[in-house]
């Protein structure tokens, strides 16, 4: 009767399966009946028309689903044998009662019908097609093995395989991942997406692997696909190329945790690497070790040659000390001549031998600059982390402690401080740190004053001093401030110093003001550090201290070393405009220490210079330091700038001085320093005195 029928006919089992069919549907599926009978009725309609499926009585559970008896006739899409599909009508008819009946199911084609080839999943495959090829993002889809069964042209391009060639391969194979950091192979996203059910991102900082064998950094999310039914069916990939936004981001990054003068690693990224270094020793994980690092006649090349010679030699010594580390050690400068390097998993005595090669490799080194060669050398403090090291900022302080010991035992060697009981000269060193932060804390400094007096007889010369600090030590005497503010400055105490000394004179001098108006008021220059070039703070706390104590802002002077200021030129210039828009006065002080000071003075309005010591000691002998002592007058009289020499120790430099015409000298051959105020608390200078009479001859001191 089946196959008598003008019709194909499929009888479906209860659970979908082809139970029979006639003659006619072998030949419209071009199947046999053998072939066909148990496999699903599935295998006979196009993919994407579940409804044709519920026709059929197809069903993903254990029972077939429950349709109603009577159900119109569904038009859909059928595929043959080899593939092709047709525009089919699908007819169901139960036999029998039951709900396990099977199911009679007549097809008939619909070929010959007007408009009935037109496919609409065809349709719709056409324009999704066209939206996903002009997708600036690549696009992969895989079925649940996790094999490609579609790719668009971005996803061509990026990863080098063409969609005809990739599909029905494995995606691993074609979306090859690997960490940037690590090199190691990244888990594929496809199988995590899977086994997560759920949409994920690829972690940051994967690279794609191309067909040719080069890298390119990408970005990636995926998602499972389902069906209708909530089964999941594949997974679609979005991924885009990062190479230009991950390249960005390293410079950004780069530029936040490296020092812009020779390239290391900054201050603060060191710090962070150590703390990670001093958790892993506290854990037990590892033994690393820390060496401080600070050279020896550094001074001399910048004095002799200028700043720009410093910045190179700094540059050139980084170069050295970076020879002699392995790839995953850390070298970072610190601050001015002073490094540091992190040696990971290093043990003691590999700690010991590296610092021996940095001692002699800079030994060995030799700076030319123009006709002169300068040896130089490099005092190191070694000290292990362990897990008794304590927290990152007690171990580089040890660390500083040893460099210091080393130093001050002649410099150029390497001091080893090992964990337990501090040394003798450690323990002090910590204890001076103690404190000048305790002075610091509790202001136990003292303020010093020293005359600038004019060389030249100018009656209406107002007064003017430089203020200087003292810290009392602990015999009673008075430590000058070169001993304690190198330490201060490693140790990140200026600009809180600095932010002291301005409030304490300008109260002092307010004071003056307000109960002696009739006393005319010295113009006081204030050293600033170069910490204090990066202090926002610093200026909006000037104009506060001065408003406070009703002090004229004309009083007060700001002194930025040369070295200083050129090394941090665009902060010079922000500090000198700001200082000037306040009223005060503006200096550099050391100023000639190199030819290229000469070229930015025309760029800073400076009221005056100050000549570096090292030229003044030598004008009445050496006729070199008299012209260059010369050009820096000739150039302050042609801008206006005031000359003023500094360290005047004797009285032969002193009529070398005047015979030059430079405008003002200071040091002990003039006046000495002095307590800025008396036991009483009141302003004490001999340089401070009642204006002059009409006529009458004026006291510069």
């Amino acid at each position: 009767m089946l196959d008598a029928a003008p019709e194909a006919i499929v009888v479906v089992g209860q659970r979908g399966g082809v139970v029979a069919l006639n003659r006619e549907a072998e030949r419209l599926f071009g199947w046999t009946d053998a072939e066909l009978v148990g496999e699903p009725s599935s295998r006979l309609i196009t993919p994407g028309f579940q409804k044709a499926y519920d026709a059929l009585g197809v069903s993903d559970g254990d029972s077939p689903p429950r349709l109603p008896r009577n159900r119109a006739p569904v038009s859909t899409f059928a595929r043959r044998r080899d593939g092709s599909d047709f525009p089919a009508e699908i007819n169901r008819i139960p036999f029998g009662p039951g709900k396990d009946a099977p199911v009679l199911v007549t097809i008939r084609d619909l070929t010959a019908l007007p408009g009935a080839q037109e496919n609409p999943l065809q349709a719709n495959e056409q324009t999704a097609a066209g939206i996903l090829a002009s997708m600036g993002d690549a696009l992969i889809t895989t079925d649940v093995a996790g094999t490609i069964t579609y790719m668009n042209p971005t996803a061509e391009r990026l990863t080098g395989w063409r969609a005809t060639e990739a599909r029905g391969q494995p995606v691993t194979t074609v979306l090859t991942l690997v960490s940037d950091a690590t090199r190691e192979p990244v888990e594929s996203i496809p199988a995590r997406c899977l086994r997560e059910g759920r949409a994920v991102d690829l972690d940051d900082g994967s690279l794609l692997v191309r067909r040719d064998g080069t890298e390119i950094a990408i970005e990636d999310s995926a998602a499972p696909l389902r069906d209708r039914d909530g089964t999941k069916t594949g997974v679609v990939l979005v991924f885009h190329d990062a190479t230009k936004r991950r390249r960005v981001a390293r410079k950004l990054h780069h530029q936040a945790t490296h020092d812009p003068l020779t390239g290391l690693v900054g201050r603060r990224e060191f710090e962070e690497r150590l703390a990670r270094l001093a958790a892993e020793a506290a854990g037990g994980v590892a033994q690393h070790a820390l060496c401080y690092l600070d050279l020896d006649r550094f001074k001399a090349v910048n004095d002799t040659c200028g700043h720009e010679a410093g910045d190179d030699l700094l540059r050139k010594i980084g170069g050295v000390f970076y020879g002699q580390l392995s790839g995953r050690d850390t070298l970072a400068r610190l601050g001015g001549d002073e490094f540091g390097i992190l040696l990971e998993c290093c043990p003691l005595t590999k700690a010991e031998e590296i610092a021996g090669k940095l001692q002699r490799a800079i030994g060995d080194f030799r700076y030319v600059r123009g006709e002169r060669t300068f040896a130089l050398g490099v005092s190191i403090g070694l000290i292990p982390i362990t897990a008794a090291s304590g927290r990152p900022a007690d171990v580089l302080r040890a660390a500083d402690a040893a460099c210091y010991a080393a130093k001050n035992a002649g410099g150029n060697r390497v001091h080893l401080a090992r964990p337990g009981a501090a040394p003798q000269h450690q323990q002090v060193e910590s204890r001076r740190i103690m404190r000048l932060s305790r002075a610091v804390d509790e202001g136990r400094f003292q303020l010093y004053a020293q005359a600038t007096v004019p060389l030249a007889p100018w009656r209406s010369a107002r007064p003017r001093c430089e203020i200087l600090l003292r810290l009392a030590d602990e015999r009673g005497g008075v430590e000058t401030a070169g001993a304690f503010l190198p330490r201060a400055e490693r140790h990140r105490l200026m600009p809180a110093i600095d932010r002291w000394v301005v409030r304490q004179t300008i109260a002092v001098l307010g004071r003056l003001h307000r109960d002696q108006p009739e006393f005319e008021l010295p113009v006081c220059s204030i050293n600033l550090s170069p910490s204090s070039l990066d202090d926002a703070d610093l200026i909006p706390a000037v104009r506060e201290y001065l408003a406070q104590h009703r002090l004229p802002p004309e009083a007060l002077c700001f002194e930025i070393s040369e070295a200083a200021a050129l090394g941090n030129f665009a902060e010079m210039v922000r500090l000198i405009f700001e200082v000037r828009a306040m009223g005060c006065g503006i200096g550099l002080d050391n100023f000639g220490n190199s030819l290229g000071a000469f070229a930015h003075l025309k760029a800073l309005p400076v009221d005056y210079v100050k000549i570096g010591g090292y030229c003044i000691r030598g004008v009445a002998d050496d006729p070199v330091y008299g012209a260059l002592v010369n050009a820096v007058k000739e150039i302050g009289r042609i801008m206006g700038i005031v000359t003023i020499a500094k360290e005047v120790e004797s009285e032969a430099v002193l009529q070398k001085l005047r015979g030059l015409g430079v405008g003002y000298a200071q040091g002990h051959a003039v006046a000495a320093p002095a307590p800025l105020v008396n036991a009483n608390g009141e302003l004490a200078l001999p340089h401070v005195r009642r204006p002059a009479a009409a006529g009458a001859p004026g006291s510069n001191l």
